[in-house]
């Protein structure tokens, strides 16, 4: 097996659960846990992720996106 990282951000909606809650995982329904986030994806997919997990992985967008509010922009070198 080998192991990737992704080179582009990818932006989720995601929502933490105060207490157990039930939803649908592709064609099956999960029970998230008190703590545990529920993860929208680009694509309309959806994922429950533990806390320490969701905390390592993931970054606010306001913190993401305060470096791409600036008057030059983005530029890629070109």
């Amino acid at each position: 097996m080998s192991t990737f990282r992704t080179l582009r951000p990818l932006i989720v909606d995601a929502t933490q659960c105060d207490g157990s809650e039930k939803t649908f995982t592709g064609a099956d329904g999960r029970i998230a846990s008190k703590g545990d986030w529920i993860v929208k994806g680009e694509n309309g997919e959806t994922y429950i992720v533990d806390n320490s997990f969701f905390q390592r992985t993931f970054t606010a967008l306001q913190t993401y996106n305060s470096h791409l509010n600036n008057e030059e922009g983005r530029h890629y070198g070109c």
